[in-house]
């Protein structure tokens, strides 16, 4: 499977600018006999996700120098196509992923670098399971799971219940009234439970998200 970054240049027809040095890129970890310093500039913040490897190859330069773009945006690349999407549009895209190999990036705060970890979320697409990131956060999951989840999510969510009160777990009053009044009391309690128990789960923080 291509590299992240070899990946996105195809995609966008991208010819990558060589340079003079011989290393090893300290992003996707190839040896390159064209590579560009290791330079960036001084809002990087995630020296540590690059600390191994002495040159930028041809293809993660492209990303170096076009920074901005690539952490301001969620997109789903292809061999064949690199499409970036709002946040409205996520849940089509996640639940209608391609059958060829892809990568997902997803984005809380559309300021994080998260492409330097694009290489360590690579699919097959002939999984059941996806990886992804969340600005630097990897996350690994089975589709279904995901999807009944959110399925889940969905009958609190229409009541209005907080986002903040599904991350956590602690429904309070008024939506417990809201529970018992749209699901019955016996329901209403397995739910709260069922949540709780969810909350731990980073998969359902990236559920309650989708919402």
């Amino acid at each position: 499977m291509l590299r992240f970054s070899e990946m996105l240049c195809k995609a966008r027809k991208i010819k990558p600018e060589n340079g003079k040095q011989k290393g090893t890129c300290c992003i996707c970890g190839i040896k390159t006999n064209n590579g560009h310093e290791k330079k960036f500039k001084n809002n990087f913040t995630t020296a540590d996700l690059v600390s191994s490897g002495d040159v930028i190859c041809p293809e993660c330069y492209h990303l170096v120098l076009n920074s901005d773009e690539y952490r301001r945006t969620m997109y789903i690349v292809t061999e064949n196509e690199y499409k970036p999407f709002k946040k409205g549009e996520m849940v089509d895209i996640i639940f209608n992923l391609p059958n060829i190999p892809f990568y997902l990036y997803l984005t809380k705060t559309w300021q994080k670098v998260g492409w330097v970890r694009m290489n360590q979320v690579p699919n097959t697409g002939q999984s059941t399971n996806i990886n992804f990131l969340i600005d630097y956060n990897i996350i690994s999951c089975n589709i279904k799971q995901l999807k009944n989840l959110y399925d889940f999510g969905k009958l609190f969510h229409h009541l209005k219940i907080s986002k903040n009160e599904l991350e956590t777990g602690n429904i309070n009053l008024n939506s417990l009234n809201k529970l018992k009044e749209e699901y019955g009391l016996k329901k209403a309690y397995k739910m709260v439970e069922q949540l709780k128990k969810h909350a731990t789960n980073p998969v359902w923080d990236l559920t309650v998200y989708m919402l």
